[in-house]
């Protein structure tokens, strides 16, 4: 494990800024693009996903490699994944004497129509012991990565991420809250889903103007039966998505919609069913009802 001595904190950050200022870089508020630079955050995170030698993590959004430092120091394999050259050249100079790291530069959202970039998928199903995905993910894209995450045919373990507060209070709400929506339940029917701490915006440079949360997702012991294959869970994303999309209006008019995105005719609901709205139902209702669907 590194120490504050050689591990780059609020006060090393001005050497950062020199080699980020050589090379024309500027972080981008559009991209989420804050780092994060307190160390013994740093650490805090990565003993949360607590990574072991025969673990593989994905890291998305690498930044200066301050995460990447930790998660190497305790994982088997990490896959490095980030958009910006720049930063990914001055990451692996940073990290050079780590032979456990695989960098890839490009957006993770770059595969055919904004899915993952096939090699983070690859990585996963070849990983000998458990998937671990371990990030700051960029605010801009937070909430479509761990969609698309969800959807991989070899489910992640376990996933702790950074993200904005707001998002970090949609994946845990429960019904009848009004952080609820289509985002929660396709994740809570897979993980347990917690929030375990927030951090002020004092932490990163440049400061955001929001405060964020880490959430840790872990994948729950036992998955619903019909979800236990990528591409029902990708049929699923596509049901709540499109169920959850016009939020006022009952389902006797959006789960018809729905069943339409997944190529399935529309629903029999009862009457008391289709004069409800999505937002009413749990998670495990919402699943129910795609199964029926999905199923006739």
């Amino acid at each position: 494990m590194s120490d504050d001595s050689t591990h780059p904190g609020r006060d090393a950050f001005a050497r950062y800024r020199e080699r980020l200022d050589a090379v024309g870089f500027k972080p981008s508020s559009a991209r989420g693009q804050n780092f994060l630079l307190d160390p013994s955050l740093h650490r805090w995170i990565a003993d949360q996903a607590a990574p072991g030698p025969d673990d593989t993590v994905v890291e998305i959004g690498v930044g200066l490699g301050f995460l990447t430092r930790e998660l190497a120091a305790r994982a088997g394999a990490v896959l490095a994944v980030e958009i910006e050259q720049r930063l990914c050249d001055i990451a692996r100079g940073e990290l050079v004497a780590a032979g456990n790291i695989e960098w890839l530069l490009g957006d993770a959202l770059g595969g055919p129509g904004r899915s993952l970039l096939p090699r983070i998928g690859e990585v996963c199903e070849a990983a000998r012991g458990r998937v671990l995905v371990v990030a700051n993910l960029p605010y801009s894209v937070s909430g479509p990565l761990l969609a698309e995450l969800a959807q991989l045919p070899r489910l992640p373990d376990g996933i702790v991420v950074l993200v904005q507060k707001e998002l970090g209070q949609r994946l845990a709400a429960g019904v009848g809250h009004a952080d609820y929506g289509g985002l929660g339940v396709l994740l809570q029917n897979l993980f347990d889903v917690r929030s375990l701490r927030d951090v002020s915006p004092e932490v990163f440079r440049p400061r955001p103007k929001v405060w964020s949360s880490v959430v840790a997702l872990r994948r729950l012991e036992t998955l619903p039966g019909d979800l236990g294959h990528g591409e029902a869970r990708r049929s699923f994303a596509r049901f709540v998505r499109a169920l959850f999309g016009q939020r006022r209006k009952v389902l006797r008019t959006t789960a018809a919609a729905a069943a339409r995105e997944i190529g399935c005719a529309a629903p029999d609901l009862p009457p008391d069913l289709a004069g409800m709205r999505a937002e009413q139902l749990s998670p495990q209702q919402v699943r129910e009802l795609w199964s029926a669907t999905a199923n006739r």
